[in-house]
């Protein structure tokens, strides 16, 4: 296959504040004139410097400042005016002020009603943007694609297919379902949700498919651990005559990591290399990601070094990769790189550090990043608290992992567990029991993971009562077949 696979505010917006009158669909023209010299505003704001500074605005506070000037100048009843307002306030993430001014405007053209639509959708939640894709209705707003598509994004992001369906059933009810934009949003959609099959129901259905459409499916079938299927779809795309993109090498990458297929992933890097792809940045972390979980830590630091511009992502595929291959030095080496570069740390960033710092039992490097967790208020995070709690584990201070363990607000049963293995691990049997029985006081269920942690930690006792007790245990919670728990056992 790898051969064949790339041979190739409250503001005074409008003096009339009733909502419930729309645009008329035949009026394109405003009725106001600048006063100073009978021109129609229309025609004169469109070569205002106000439009201009609305154009080069990069944030709210200097939308605040140009607002003034707008209504100085008489421009706050103009169409043109109210649209870019309304979506600059979307655009930066403020759907309140936004809708203060919506609501101000007299004469709402659709046009207003899609920009607020899809300010919901990129700033509140579903129920939010729903809420008001159901007003739009109301008040006879002409539906678009693009209305139907951010929806259905949103619900992918929520996972919520009853929603989503209930969005298909639209489109199909008002005769988009033979749109090629709106469609791969719908496929996009079932992928999210894990309803893979139903996702390649809608791309057959497609008359034309194009491009986009082909990589959506891809990165579906990658997404929901069918490498091998992506990797055929990718084979059948180049069939169909369709060339693939940077987006399409981001999608396919990951899947190649995943079968730990090298000699794939480095006929797709060939394939960038000449396709102009290596210098996105996106495609190379792609790629650097590949390269460490197909176990190859040298063509990875190679492809890191040879990097025009790094990212956080880059950054954190580096230490993590290193630290996961066995080579924590270098790990904790970049680490400081990125520190001395100005680069910020993010929670990624942390666990793949506190992982070097736990293979290397070093508790002096482990501190370092620990006052820097502190210093960064990422101390809050369960995640990355449970990486600290493993490091100081591994680094014979289970004394302090239990401190942080107890001072937890939030205790999810990933922390529950791997306190539970690092008191076994450390020798610390009593204190595992004792955790495991506070699970079961509190009725919190039990996986496979507290088992293996509790197995762990009796077989120091090795008591045969003890080994039957918790045998007894996984039988009774069906969890004896596990492989992680029979391997335990």
């Amino acid at each position: 296959m790898n051969m064949q696979l790339f041979a190739l505010c409250p503001l005074p917006f409008g003096a009339n504040t009733n909502t419930n009158t729309k645009y008329s669909k035949t009026t394109t023209t405003t009725t106001s004139f600048y006063q100073s010299n009978s021109i129609p505003t229309r025609v004169y704001s469109h070569r205002h410097p106000s439009v201009v500074l609305l154009e080069n605005c990069t944030s709210k506070k200097e939308l605040y400042q140009i607002l003034p000037f707008i209504i100085k100048n008489g421009f706050y009843n103009e169409h043109l005016f109210q649209t870019k307002v309304i979506s600059l306030f979307c655009k930066f993430g403020s759907n309140s002020e936004a809708a203060r001014v919506f609501e101000h405007v007299e004469l709402k053209l659709d046009v207003l009603y899609h920009i607020m639509l899809k300010g919901y959708a990129k700033n509140s939640s579903l129920g939010d943007a729903l809420c008001f894709f159901l007003r739009m209705m109301c008040d006879e707003v002409r539906l678009v694609v693009g209305d139907y598509a951010c929806l259905l994004q949103l619900c992918g992001e929520n996972l919520d297919l009853k929603k989503g369906r209930e969005i298909h059933g639209l489109i199909i009810t008002n005769g988009f379902e033979s749109n090629l934009f709106v469609m791969t949003a719908v496929m996009s959609l079932y992928a999210k949700c894990r309803q893979i099959d139903n996702a390649y129901k809608m791309f057959e259905r497609m008359q034309h498919k194009d491009l986009v459409s082909w990589t959506t499916l891809v990165a579906g079938y990658a997404q929901n651990g069918h490498a091998k299927r992506a990797l055929q779809l990718v084979l059948q795309m180049q069939e169909a005559g369709q060339k693939p993109d940077s987006v399409t090498l981001v999608s396919i990458l990951p899947a190649v990591a995943d079968m730990k297929a090298l000699r794939i992933g480095r006929s797709i890097h060939g394939y960038a290399f000449r396709s102009g792809f290596e210098s996105l940045v996106n495609v190379t972390n792609a790629l650097l990601d590949m390269y460490f979980k197909c176990g190859s830590a040298r063509i990875a630091r190679l492809v890191f070094k040879g990097m025009r511009s790094k990212t956080v992502v880059s950054w954190n595929t580096m230490i993590d990769g290193c630290a996961q291959n066995g080579e924590s030095e270098e790990a904790f080496a970049t680490f400081l790189k990125m520190l001395d570069e100005g680069e910020v740390p993010t929670r990624v960033t942390m666990m793949g550090v506190l992982l070097a710092c736990a293979n290397l039992g070093d508790l002096e490097r482990g501190w370092f990043v620990h006052k820097l967790l502190d210093k960064l208020k990422l101390d809050s995070n369960v995640s990355v608290m449970n990486s600290l709690i493993s490091m100081y584990s591994k680094c014979k201070r289970v004394d302090i992992a239990a401190s942080i363990f107890d001072n937890l607000k939030e205790k999810t049963n990933a922390t529950r567990n791997a306190m539970i293995l690092r008191y076994a691990q450390n020798g610390c049997v009593k204190e595992a029991l004792n955790l495991f029985c506070i699970m079961q006081s509190q009725g919190i269920k039990l996986d496979c993971f507290t088992l293996v942690g509790v197995i762990t930690a009796l077989a120091d006792f090795s008591v045969n009562r003890h080994a039957k007790w918790i045998h007894g245990l996984a039988i009774r919670t069906c969890m004896d077949k596990n492989v992680f728990v029979s391997t335990a056992l």
